[in-house]
């Protein structure tokens, strides 16, 4: 589509104008070396936020999201393990046994797993998930700085300036903490790229080919990213020409044209994998209750995160959902200036215009099915309520949506910044460097500081050594003390640091729940299952019953148990070890930093 965004600061120049070649390498050296400085300070600035899981190295935690790290950790080993051929791709019965897992309905993020399964198979899933989060980030911010330069402004301050806020902007830091997979968006500005130029003549297939192949390798990084990607392009593609039709007309034909090229060539390569997701074993529908109500609290535009110079904890508590999604934060201040600028020198642009709309659409589907203002709930519905119904957006989070907000205002950042260079000279009155200050004191609180992290316990010796294979033979599962859960990671963290082909009942995962087409956190929860988190969580124990070693067997049958083990390092562990000694009639082994419990001939029917 020629566009305003793409053409508006290229002007061809007169032959009078045209420089010489030796100028023009030198001016190519130059901006080859500015790159190179934004590149390396987006590097820099990744490193930084990162430093805590680097001082700690594989045994870093993230101290607001553990289980979502844990469950990334567990993917990246996946991955390693689908190059080596030792794992399906889109489904695992290491967890979750014995039904296992649909991992495609689960971000199983391939796209970054096999890449980085070099680093995984060195230095383990947790350094890898480390590296992650830094080419995410910086990567990131660098593909929006490409995408600046090319279609919004010729300024590399401006474009470096407004990368910087869409790569390490509020919602991008909040989502560092624990969801790797929705900071790599750095496919989304060449999706965004493709887009735009779906109107070009006599290039239909040629577009529609790369933009299908964009879409597939972007659906095995994130396919929510994907699809919040591909409702924002069409909402600016649809403002864009609503301002300026009727120029547009003639695009109309190509974009459709392109579009179904590019559909088709996604939806050949990815059918398989989106049979899995919908159709295959442990495929359900929506999403637990609960992460559907989600949505950003309308005082959290105006707020800083807690992540940030600006931030306080006490102060955004109520207004986001959890730590890692505080997508909404932009500050007072920034909308203040970028309001001012769209006001004083931008709204007359056909592309501020469609930016503004799509921002404006996007902030509303972020408050999600009802508006909330200050931590209390409104009498507004929310726009996402009758929307999040519909296929596909009904697993849809709708505070996610607060992302886009990001690209939106990089946008409008560097626009603004790039006005400021064209500003008159007013009298003695520095005007430019006093609106480059103002724009400056609007960025410092939205600063971010680095992840909180603490360094967490190693993998017990009787994992690492292999003592396990001992008490869990072929076919058998691994039981944890309390059973593995958000709450209690154990057997994922186990299993993904140390490589060890034991399987395990529970785990971290959305699968589906007893009602059909229904999901749930987790499987749904056996008694032996509520038994034991509920002692691991303070409650008091309970006198062995009969009963209670029935169920216990029962449940041992439908693990297919071949050990119970409970880690040295539980907070509550000589209080469950006594009462998993009595469910059992047996004091169990203690070894290699923990107690097992062999219960084969437990789980063996009698003849």
């Amino acid at each position: 589509m020629k566009t305003e965004i793409q053409e508006w600061h290229r002007v061809r120049a007169t032959p009078a104008e045209r420089t010489r070649p030796a100028d023009n390498r030198v001016d190519q050296r130059r901006r080859v070396n500015v790159n190179i400085a934004v590149g390396a300070g987006f590097l820099f600035a990744a490193m930084l936020v990162t430093s805590g899981l680097w001082k700690d190295g594989s045994r870093a935690l993230l101290s607001t999201n553990i289980p979502d790290q844990v469950f990334f950790q567990f993917v990246l080993r996946h991955g390693l393990d689908v190059l080596t051929g030792d794992a399906a791709p889109f489904f695992t019965t290491r967890m979750n046994a014995p039904h296992g897992v649909n991992l495609m309905a689960n971000t199983v993020i391939l796209g970054l797993g096999i890449p980085l399964a070099p680093v995984t198979a060195i230095w383990g899933p947790q350094i890898s998930l480390a590296v992650l989060l830094v080419l995410g980030l910086a990567g990131t911010a660098a593909a929006w700085y490409w995408f600046l330069r090319r279609h919004v402004t010729t300024s590399a301050v401006a474009a470096a300036a407004g990368a910087a806020l869409c790569g390490f902007g509020p919602g991008m830091i909040s989502q560092a903490n624990g969801h790797p997979n929705w900071t790599a968006q750095f496919l989304v500005p060449f999706l965004v790229h493709r887009a735009l130029r779906m109107g070009e003549p006599g290039r239909r297939l040629r577009n529609g080919v790369l933009l299908g192949l964009l879409v597939t390798a972007q659906a095995f990084v994130n396919e929510e990213v994907l699809l919040y990607t591909a409702l924002a392009s069409a909402a600016f593609l649809a403002a864009y020409a609503a301002v300026t039709w009727p120029a547009q007309r003639a695009a109309i034909r190509p974009v459709l044209a392109t579009a179904a090229i590019a559909a088709l060539v996604g939806g050949a390569l990815l059918a398989y994998p989106l049979w899995s997701q919908f159709f295959g074993p442990q495929s359900f529908r929506g999403l637990p209750p609960g992460a559907s109500a989600y949505g950003a609290d309308l005082a959290s535009f105006a707020a800083f995160p807690r992540l940030s110079l600006g931030g306080n904890v006490d102060a955004v508590r109520l207004l986001a959902p959890n730590a890692a999604e505080e997508n909404t934060f932009l500050g007072w201040p920034l909308l203040a200036v970028l309001g001012l600028a769209v006001a004083g020198w931008l709204w007359q642009r056909a592309l501020v215009r469609a930016l503004l709309a799509t921002g404006t659409l996007f902030a509303v589907f972020a408050m999600g099915k009802q508006v909330f203002a200050g931590g209390e709930r409104t009498a507004l519905p929310g726009l996402w309520r009758p929307l999040g119904q519909l296929p596909l957006l009904e697993s849809v989070v709708p505070v996610r949506f607060g992302l886009v907000l990001l690209p939106v205002a990089g946008a409008l950042l560097a626009l603004a910044i790039e006005a400021v260079a064209r500003l008159p000279r007013l009298g003695e009155l520095p005007v430019r460097r006093l609106a480059y200050a103002l724009i400056a004191l609007a960025l410092v609180p939205l600063l971010p500081l680095p992840l909180l992290t603490h360094r967490g316990m190693p993998v017990p010796r009787f994992i690492t050594e292999g003592t396990w294979r001992a008490y869990v033979p072929a076919g058998r599962t691994l039981v944890t003390v309390p059973l593995t859960s958000s709450s209690h990671s154990d057997g994922m963290h186990w299993w993904a640091q140390s490589g060890a082909d034991f399987a395990f009942p529970g785990g971290y995962f959305i699968g589906p729940d007893r009602q059909p087409g229904t999901a749930t956190f987790g499987p749904p929860p056996r008694p032996t299952d509520l038994l034991l988190k509920a002692v691991a969580e303070g409650a008091k124990v309970p006198r062995v019953t009969g009963r209670m070693r029935d169920g216990l067997i029962a449940d041992l049958r439908f693990w297919q148990a071949g050990a119970l083990v409970l880690s040295d390092r539980e907070p509550r562990a000589e209080v469950l070890r006594k009462f998993v000694a009595d469910l059992v009639d047996d004091e169990g082994m203690r070894t290699g930093g923990v107690t097992v419990w062999e219960v084969a001939p437990l789980v063996t029917p009698t003849t």
